[in-house]
Order: C-alpha cells, then sequence, then structure tokens
C-alpha cells in the first residue's frame, strides 16, 4: 500500500496540470463565456434556446418535478424535455437556501456544460495510466482525446450531451469494478454515476447499460467453456446494468400524469453511424474525391471521428484481415492483440459500434424492436458510437506506445521516435481543428434570457397593460410538433420572442416543441387554429383571462391572419406584436358556425343519409362500414390497412357530374404506432388515361383535429369521363368518412352516431 500514495500523488499533481492546460484552451476559444458567461448564448437555433428557456424559466419560477412554464395549462415531466431534472433541483436549492441564482440560468448552464467537459480528462488520464502508459504520454493523448470528443460539438444545442464526463467516468469505475478489490464500492459508485447521468438524459443511463452488457456478453464468450465459474459475476454485471435503468424508468413511470406520450420517434433507422462517419473527419478531401463513386455520406448524429493515427490503425487491421481472408500465407494477428487489461473493453465496444450502426436492425432485424420496444425510443443511435470512441482512441494510444517501444528495443530510436510525434502531431491536429470547428459560432449576445426583466417589462408598462391579466401564451407564426407526427416549423421566430417574453414576464406559453408531449395534448394545441366548425377542447381545461399572443412580423397563413385580426394590439414595434386576445373569440366563432349550419340545414334536400343543396349525382361518401378498423372516427367502422400502397378511391366521373371544382376531404386517424403520418395521393386522368392531375395531399401541417384524427381535403378540378383516385400509403393507416362534393355545395351526412357538415362533426 505504501508505494501507491506516491503513485496517486503524481497522478494528482499531473491532473491538476491538465486541468489547468485544458482550462486554459477554453479560455481562449471562449473567453467571454468566462468573464460574462449570461451575456452569452451558445447558440440561437432552436433546440439551443429551447434549453436555456426550460432550464431557466424553471429555475426562475418553477419547482418540483413539473415545468409549468410550457404546454399550459398541463405543464410537462423534467425528463422529456430536456431541463436536466436533477440538476436543476440541485441549483434550486443553492437558489432558494444559499444565494440567489435564478437570473442567472444562462450563466449556470453554459458555465457546468464546460465544466463537465473538462471533467471528463481525469477520467481519461487515469484509463491510460492504468494500461501501464507513461505519465507524460497518458497526458498529452488525454488532452487530444477530450478534445477530439465528439460530444464538445453538441454545444450547439444538445446541451446535455456535451457532459463527456459521464462515459470516461463509467469506464473508469467499470475497471476498477472488474479488478475484484472493494467491489462493492465500485459498484455503488457505478450505480450512483448511473443514476447522476440516467436523470439528466435517458440517453446516459442507456451508455451505461450497454456498456455493461456489452461488456457481460464478451466475458460470456471468453467463459464460454467454463460458464458455471463465471454465472455469479454475470448475474451480478446483469443486476448492477440493470437497476439504474429501472429506477430511472420506474421513477419517471410513477411520477408521470401523463399515458399518451410518443414511444415510437423518427430517427432510430436514420440517425445512425457508419464506418465513415468514425474513420473520417467531417470535412475529408477524401469525401469529396471519392463522392461521387462511393457514398461516403453519414448521419452528423452519427459522427465521433477517431483521428487521422486511429484511421490508420483501423484500416491496418482490416487490411491485415483481408489478406488473411483471401491468401494462403496468413499474417500475424498478435502485433494488434489489445492486452488482457483492455481487450474485453475492445470487443466490446465493436459490438457496440454496431448497434450504433443499426445493426442488426436495418439488415431485417426490425421484428428486434417489437420484442425489445424500449430500444425505439433512443431516435439517436449514433450516439452510442462514442463508446468506441473512446474505447479505440484508448487502445490506439495503447498501441502506439507499444510500437514506440518496440522499436525501441530494437534499437531504432530515430524511426521510434519519429512515429511517436507524427502520431501525436497528427492527433493533435485533428483535435484542434475539431475544438475550432465546435467553436465557431459561439458567442451570440444573450438577448432572450438576460438576468434583468426590465427592458422587456418596459413594452408592458408603456402600453399600461399589466402582464397578469394573461393566463397564457399563444405565438405566431405557429410552430408546433406532435410525437414525430404533425409538425409546424415553417418559422422559429415567433417561438423564439415568445420565449424571451415568457422568461421575462413569468406567463407561459401553450405551445410546446417537445417530441415526447402527449398525443392528446399536442392535438389541442395544434386544434386552436382549426376552423371554427371544430371546437376547442384545450379551453376546457383555461380560465376565462385572456390569451396573450405575439406575433412576429413575417408572413401568416390564412388561418393565423384570422385569428391575429380578432386580437387587440396593445404595443407593436417593427419585429414584433402583442396583442389581447380573449377566449370568446374560439367561443363565439364556433357558435356562429353552428348557428348559421342550423339556419342552412332545413334548406337542404334529403337523399336518405346524405342532404344537400346540389344534385345528389354530384356527391360521393364513404363512411368505411364494411372495414376492419377498431378505431373509428364516427359509425361502426372504418378503413385500415396494416401496411402498403391502397386504393380508396377509383371513380369514373359519369355525365351526370357537374363539371367544375370539387373538394376531396377525409379523416385520417394519428396513429402512434408509427412515426410520420401516412402519404396520400390524388390523382385526376382523362378519358384517355392521361393523368392531367397530381398532388401529395398534406398530411402534416393540419390543424383541423379532432378526437384524435384529422382532417386531410384538397381540391380538385373534374369533369364527366375523368377517373378520380385517391391512394394512401404507410404504415397503420385508418380512414373514414370519404367526401367528394363541389366546392361551394353544403352537404350534411348522416352517421349512425353523428352527423357531419361539409364533412365537420356536428
Amino acid at each position: 500500500m505504501v508505494h501507491k500514495k506516491p503513485e496517486m500523488k503524481k497522478n494528482g499533481i499531473a491532473i491538476i496540470f491538465l486541468m489547468a492546460i485544458a482550462t486554459l484552451i477554453l479560455f481562449v476559444q471562449l473567453k467571454p463565456v468566462f468573464q460574462h458567461p449570461n451575456s452569452v448564448l451558445y447558440s440561437k437555433g432552436g433546440d439551443a434556446l429551447k434549453s436555456y428557456f426550460n432550464f431557466s424559466y424553471y429555475l426562475k419560477y418553477d419547482d418540483g418535478i413539473r415545468h409549468d412554464g410550457i404546454n399550459y395549462p398541463y405543464g410537462d415531466h423534467l425528463q422529456y424535455i430536456n431541463s436536466h431534472p436533477l440538476y436543476v433541483q440541485f441549483v434550486k436549492f443553492i437558489d432558494k437556501h444559499i444565494y440567489p441564482v435564478a437570473n442567472h440560468g444562462v450563466a449556470i448552464l453554459n458555465l457546468t456544460m464546460l465544466a463537465l467537459f473538462l471533467l471528463a480528462l481525469p477520467f481519461i488520464f487515469l484509463i491510460l495510466r492504468h494500461y501501464s502508459l507513461p505519465r507524460w504520454y497518458a497526458g498529452i493523448i488525454s488532452l487530444i482525446i477530450l478534445f477530439l470528443s465528439p460530444q464538445f460539438d453538441r454545444i450547439h444545442g444538445h446541451f446535455e450531451m456535451v457532459y463527456a464526463v459521464f462515459l470516461p467516468m463509467f469506464w473508469y469505475f467499470l475497471i476498477r469494478w472488474r479488478q475484484g478489490n472493494k467491489r462493492i464500492l465500485w459498484s455503488v459508485f457505478l450505480v450512483l454515476a448511473a443514476l447522476i447521468g440516467g436523470f439528466t438524459s435517458a440517453y446516459f443511463v442507456a451508455f451505461y447499460s450497454i456498456l455493461l452488457f456489452g461488456v457481460l456478453m464478451v466475458e460470456c464468450w471468453n467463459h464460454r467453456k467454463n460458464l458455471s465459474g463465471f454465472w455469479k459475476t454475470g448475474l451480478y454485471l446483469v443486476a448492477i446494468a440493470v437497476f439504474p435503468l429501472l429506477i430511472v424508468k420506474g421513477l419517471v413511470s410513477a411520477t408521470d400524469w401523463v399515458s399518451d406520450r410518443p414511444d415510437n420517434p423518427y430517427g432510430f433507422y436514420v440517425y445512425h453511424a457508419n464506418f465513415f462517419s468514425i474513420f473520417l473527419p467531417p470535412g475529408s478531401q477524401l469525401k469529396s474525391i471519392l463522392g461521387n463513386h462511393i457514398n461516403m455520406n453519414f448521419q452528423w448524429e452519427g459522427r465521433a471521428y477517431v483521428g487521422l493515427p486511429a484511421t490508420l490503425l483501423a484500416v491496418s487491421i482490416f487490411i491485415t484481415g483481408f489478406y488473411n481472408l483471401i491468401s494462403k500465407k496468413k499474417s500475424s494477428w498478435k502485433i494488434f492483440k489489445p492486452t488482457k487489461k483492455i481487450e474485453v473493453f475492445f470487443y466490446a465496444s465493436i459490438l457496440i459500434l454496431f448497434f450504433s450502426m443499426c445493426i442488426p436492425f436495418k439488415y431485417g432485424f426490425g421484428w428486434l424492436l417489437d420484442v425489445l420496444p424500449p430500444l425505439k425510443q433512443f431516435r439517436a443511435l449514433g450516439r452510442f458510437s462514442w463508446i468506441f470512441y473512446y474505447v479505440f482512441t484508448v487502445y490506439t494510444a495503447w498501441f502506439i506506445y507499444r510500437i514506440f517501444r518496440l522499436l525501441k528495443m530494437k534499437k531504432l530510436p530515430v524511426l521510434a521516435t519519429t512515429l511517436l510525434v507524427f502520431a501525436i502531431g497528427y492527433w493533435a491536429i485533428d483535435a484542434g481543428v475539431n475544438i475550432k470547428r465546435s467553436t465557431r459560432g459561439l458567442l451570440n449576445t444573450n438577448d432572450k434570457f438576460e438576468s434583468i426583466d426590465s427592458e422587456y417589462l418596459a413594452r408592458f408598462q408603456e402600453a399600461k397593460v399589466n402582464p397578469d391579466e394573461f393566463q397564457a401564451i399563444f405565438f405566431l407564426p405557429f410552430a408546433s410538433t406532435c410525437g414525430d407526427k404533425l409538425l409546424f416549423e415553417h418559422s422559429l421566430n415567433g417561438f423564439s420572442e415568445a420565449m424571451k417574453c415568457s422568461y421575462h414576464t413569468g406567463i407561459p406559453l401553450i405551445q410546446s416543441f417537445s417530441p415526447r408531449l402527449s398525443y392528446s395534448q399536442a392535438l389541442s394545441s395544434i386544434q386552436l387554429l382549426a376552423t371554427p366548425a371544430i371546437r376547442k377542447t384545450r379551453l376546457d381545461d383555461m380560465n376565462d383571462k385572456p390569451i396573450l399572443l405575439v406575433c412576429t412580423k413575417e408572413t401568416l397563413n390564412d388561418r393565423e391572419k384570422w385569428l391575429q385580426s380578432k386580437a387587440e394590439v396593445f404595443w407593436e414595434d417593427k419585429y414584433v406584436t402583442l396583442s389581447r386576445l380573449p377566449l370568446s373569440v374560439f367561443h363565439d366563432s364556433y357558435a356562429e358556425w353552428h348557428k348559421q349550419v342550423e339556419s342552412e340545414i332545413p334548406n337542404l334536400k334529403s337523399f336518405g343519409e346524405i342532404s344537400t343543396d346540389t344534385t345528389i349525382n354530384s356527391i360521393l361518401f364513404n363512411g368505411f362500414e364494411d372495414g376492419s378498423a377498431k378505431t373509428v372516427f364516427s359509425g361502426n367502422a372504418s378503413f385500415f390497412s396494416r401496411k402498403g400502397q391502397q386504393l380508396l378511391l377509383d371513380k369514373k366521373i359519369d355525365a351526370q357530374f357537374p363539371e367544375g371544382k370539387y373538394e376531396l376531404s377525409f379523416w385520417l386517424y394519428v396513429d402512434n404506432r408509427k412515426y410520420d403520418m401516412p402519404k396520400a395521393e390524388v390523382k385526376v386522368f382523362d378519358a384517355d388515361g392521361r393523368q392531367k392531375f397530381y398532388k401529395r395531399m398534406n398530411t402534416r401541417q393540419v390543424h383541423d383535429t379532432c378526437n384524435g384524427w384529422i382532417r386531410v381535403s384538397e381540391m380538385v378540378q373534374l369533369r364527366p369521363e375523368d377517373t378520380l383516385q385517391l391512394l394512401v400509403n404507410d404504415e397503420y393507416v385508418s380512414v373514414d368518412n370519404l367526401l367528394v362534393k363541389p366546392a361551394d355545395a353544403k352537404v350534411l351526412v348522416k352517421t349512425s352516431n353523428q352527423n357531419f357538415f361539409n364533412n365537420y362533426p356536428l
């Protein structure tokens, strides 16, 4: 034990020195952040501003596990909105009991990102030292690995992903656990680290668990001839791998008041890694040279470039393996064989790399997702390649130093030194390029979430309006999402201004841009811009106070223009308008529509289930009462297709159809079993079979929503002898109440349980 103390002391001194160097590098790159941390926004993009707002608003106004600044009046769970749920509670405690910091959320986030990025350095250094690398070499390499890390690039928006400390910390604790000394202590450290990571982002507890399971798989293979002697250790490993997952998932589920969150997000088969994203730099010249012959594209989510020396080593391994495959004269693998200390992690990281590449799921094994449904919730599989990044760069550092020592033993010191200088030099260049690229554009002025509210509140004071008279903010142009099904993002400027207004006034936002928001709640906010024919269900849970309408001076669509025209402007400049919107606007417009319909119904001619003011021959209606869907919009059944393209309408227009413009409409179910909405196409063919009209219908930016269904419509010009077709294509397609009518006609349809006027429910 005596000899360990000087070693620990020397490592400690080295770590302090390295931390000072790393801090100095960041200081040079981001000096204004260190000087005035609350005055800088790393990015003004949607994800970044949303993260700043969610954290800062909660810190200033909220308590508990619920964030009331978004999705008014329901709020949302902290775990689902990138609000650093555990950490923000810690900061909240400091604000309440030690020192007031509530107005400095931006500063806290900015400095926390840098601090938790730098804290990865001691663990990387200790891992390198564990693999018997000299202190000077381990110090240089740990700086390179840190600043080449793909995690720092996430500082532009995915803030919690910048916390590079977690992966090296998990790895180091696991190394100590595998050594067998004080296993209970290191188990506690592992589980605590996983829980802290899990309550920061679900990805971190997933990284932790997959690392442990990867190690378990390799260990089982290594002990395959004597599994009976390994089963206790294996079960122990399974227990500490699963326990944090169960705790994080269990606590979140137990405290969540929502039961219809999306669990099939977009991206699982898209945002993954490939060999180019790992072994080529983002701006590689090779890509521009060979790009016309080889598809070298990759998703930015899968980017985890290991640097030139590591890439050359990987290529050497591949060439040796390929040579052994095709040649009778076998080449030795011994030179590449990792030391026993690292081999388990080396092979485990390769398995995890394949997982990050969506292997085997994208090669016909997608059914595994039905066996392990939680996997589908990780839309960015490419992030799991970060585990390979850390392991393979450490392995490369160990391999290079091993070759250096062998060359020196063979009395080739010049060659040995040249190799080392080349490897360290090029690796350092890669790290420098990465940090330069990642810090580009970070120093943006914080003109959104300043520590003093007076500038924004002056607008209300100038208008003699009290912010307390409003219950919530609704912003235009409208922006929102619904579980990757419906998506409105043609402009996020209104969202940006609304977040600024909300932060400075404490008035919550009605909209939310969280992809994990409750389906029903997301749809009810989207519905606020629906036609007056649809009752706005969200108002049932709101009080009678007016809404603050925040509009930026941009082009609005017809629905947005109508809503803005109903509001009373009390302040505006050349960028933004603040208006008072009474809830009576929604109630009155709905009542007026019903009153108008009631006055017109007696004048319609009845033809059984259909009444209209035009000829019955010009109307087509299908309620799909012979359909197979269990989910119905009206009547007893609806059309359902599990997958594939379906022809819902194929009608030749006969001579009794008057020539003119027709509206084709139907109701489409928002099914949570699949991201995105089904595709719908309208085609019109002339008498000779030539296609004269084609339109892909809008199924994603639709405000007319009711009971989980959306009304999809399109105008078409028809004449006798034309053929009208409607096709839908996707998985889990449910359609009801298909109606074709003259554009200006009034049509009442009576189903077994509800009436519809112009295909809107009465």
